[in-house]
């Protein structure tokens, strides 16, 4: 498992990490997955609060059928589950009926739901050594971003549906209090093993996005990212619809990628976190990929700039 030193992981990452006695201690394990030819993203997430000994999150699937949860074909997103006794993530049934098993540490894994809405059975498998940060801006707690290849099928709406994409894996832990939400920028895109990118921004101020973080993976040589631009094109609503991305990366290598949603969705992560949250078509050096947007509010925030836009 020589892979784990090289990606400044470990065995425990695959476990709740050790908590402090913060009642907001929050530690979360979020997938995506996409079938882009049905416009289609799904999402996985399990949060854990320990501390006050609650579960909540879900299953997501949308598409371009509509933007609100009571719109799209799957949102089966909980509150207030309670959290399995003894509860181990290398081999978990959650309470809401989602599995997670490890088949190698730190790389590989299967997910599984079934609901009267859908049944899900993935293999997820880390092709790209991921970013793994602990305090750099937005990120104030341990964080792991990491590309994966997700197979299997989901069977909805009496289909069964082939996955086989490219796609996120994120694992965070540490204090997330709800109503302390900056204004983010999440984006990434991959055609391949050897050619992928991530690039997370803050906003300051109006309509300028401050790349603070990513990576770049150019023809298999990853490099963090360490400063851009994230600009945003709109439409009257406000709904984010094509991307554009410029950064530099710490080996000095600049990047422009170019990105078109093909679908929206507004998914209240947490009570004090809103994103819009788009499939992504992505051209960035030369290649096609499909990766996401994902544009994140505090709700008081979003509802003023919603409102400066009709000025």
């Amino acid at each position: 498992m020589s892979y784990l030193d090289d990606w400044g992981l470990t065995p425990e990452d695959d476990m709740f990490h050790t908590r402090t006695d913060d009642r907001w201690w929050t530690e979360t394990w979020w997938n995506a997955w996409f079938v882009p030819e049905r416009k289609l993203i799904g999402y996985f997430y399990p949060v854990f609060r320990h501390n006050i000994g609650v579960q909540f999150g879900g299953v997501v699937v949308y598409d371009d059928r509509g933007d609100l949860e009571w719109e799209v074909p799957v949102f089966d997103y909980d509150w207030h589950q309670e959290i399995p006794a003894e509860l181990d993530l290398r081999d978990a049934e959650l309470a809401n009926g989602m599995t997670i098993k490890c088949l190698e540490p730190a790389r590989r894994y299967e997910l599984g739901y079934k609901s009267r809405d859908l049944e899900l059975h993935l293999e997820v498998e880390g092709v790209i050594k991921p970013l793994v940060t602990n305090g750099t801006p937005p990120f104030n707690k341990g964080h792991i971003d990491q590309i994966c290849h997700f197979t299997g099928e989901m069977v909805m709406e009496g289909e069964t549906i082939p996955v086989d994409s490219y796609a996120m894996r994120d694992r965070s832990w540490g204090p997330r209090q709800d109503g302390r939400q900056p204004t983010v920028g999440y984006n990434y895109a991959t055609a391949d093993p050897d050619n992928a990118f991530l690039a997370v921004s803050q906003c300051k101020s109006r309509d300028v996005w401050d790349v603070t973080t990513g990576f770049l993976v150019r023809e298999g040589v990853w490099s963090h990212v360490d400063g851009g631009r994230r600009y945003v094109e709109r439409d009257d609503a406000g709904h984010p619809t094509k991307i554009r991305i410029e950064a530099t990366d710490e080996l000095g290598r600049s990047f422009e990628a170019e990105g078109e949603a093909v679908n929206h969705n507004v998914f209240k992560t947490y009570p004090s976190m809103l994103c819009w949250n788009s499939l992504m078509d992505w051209r960035c050096d030369g290649w096609q990929g499909w990766g996401e947007d994902q544009d994140c509010w505090l709700p008081r925030r979003w509802r003023e700039y919603r409102e400066s836009l009709k000025g």
